[in-house]
């Protein structure tokens, strides 16, 4: 007798609700995020002194989470109070040792990984040719504070973040390295792409030392998308959906530069009435809604950004 279907297991994760609802709540978190001003690239963060520093990482292979899922997980991390910023998943956390009594299903955070995949396709001669596309899939992770038997670790003492003046001279480094033309003065922060020059005010006019910093690499961060280097579009009007959606990525690219630097993250008021004005953010936003892909590739290009400049830097270190 054949067994019947009906006591075939239904996996969910595998199921286009999933997907559906998965993308949804990612999207959805991101939006109450920017609607509330919670984001975290205005927000403070530094090394801690616990032997990793402020950007979310796996627990079991200590490598750092990327592009949207890092903004993910902050973002969970400020709305829940997480200071400890590793992750893992049931699996990674009872083999670390840690008990995952009262985890429930739904009570972690939502990650997104995606792969390139070949599928066949038949052209017009009747030949079969090899194609590629991204497959998505997600998995829930926890956070390590959410382990009943979780103990702090204990900070470092030595443990210092790198002073302003060292994290600009990884801009002076990075400016150098991709020789761009770069002066000072006036009362306001940009970057030219057809000259590929930046300007900032001069070192005096910053309110802190910090701010410089934090300015010096959002314009950095614009200057990735030249047409030598990322070639992203640049020079679109101010209010445009094209103009916010590169302000986005030279704010998040900059953040994750300073912090993979050592450095404290300090969102500069300075900046903060052009480069974080949540209005565009906002109709920025509004005009993704339908447009699952867009957050993502927001992200996706920032961590692209940060690791031009990053590369960059290392490259006038060697």
């Amino acid at each position: 007798m054949a067994k019947s279907k009906s006591k075939r297991k239904y996996n969910p994760k595998k199921s286009k609700e999933w997907n559906d609802k998965c993308e949804q709540d990612w999207f959805d978190a991101y939006a109450e995020a920017i609607q509330t001003n919670n984001l975290p690239w205005r927000k403070p963060w530094k090394p801690n002194g616990t032997g990793f520093d402020g950007i979310p990482m796996n627990l079991a292979s200590k490598k750092e989470y990327r592009g949207g899922n890092t903004m993910r997980l902050m973002i969970e991390a400020m709305f829940r109070g997480w200071t400890d910023l590793r992750f893992a998943t049931r699996k990674q956390l009872i083999n670390a040792g840690l008990s995952i009594k009262g985890l429930k299903n739904g009570s972690g955070c939502i990650v997104k990984y995606a792969e390139r995949k070949p599928y066949e396709e038949e052209q017009d001669d009747g030949t079969i040719e090899i194609k590629y596309r991204w497959v998505r899939k997600w998995y829930e992770i926890f956070n390590i504070e959410q382990c009943e038997d979780y103990e702090a670790p204990k900070p470092d003492p030595t443990a210092e973040v790198k002073p302003t003046h060292d994290m600009m001279k990884h801009f002076n480094d990075y400016i150098k390295n991709e020789g761009i033309t770069f002066k000072t003065g006036g009362n306001r922060a940009f970057y030219r792409s057809s000259a590929d020059l930046i300007q900032l005010p001069t070192h005096d006019a910053f309110i802190t030392p910090i701010g410089e910093v934090m300015t010096a690499f959002h314009e950095a961060g614009h200057s990735t998308g030249h047409t030598t280097r990322l070639k992203r579009p640049l020079g679109n009007g101010f209010g445009t959906k094209a103009y916010a959606f590169e302000e986005l990525i030279a704010e998040l690219s900059s953040m994750l530069v300073v912090m993979r630097l050592g450095g404290e993250f300090v969102p500069d008021s300075v900046q903060e009435e052009n480069a974080n004005n949540a209005a565009y953010l906002q109709s920025w936003l509004k005009a993704c809604e339908d447009k699952d892909e867009a957050l993502g590739l927001a992200f996706h290009e920032a961590q692209k950004a940060a690791d031009y400049m990053i590369e960059s830097i290392k490259k006038g270190e060697e």
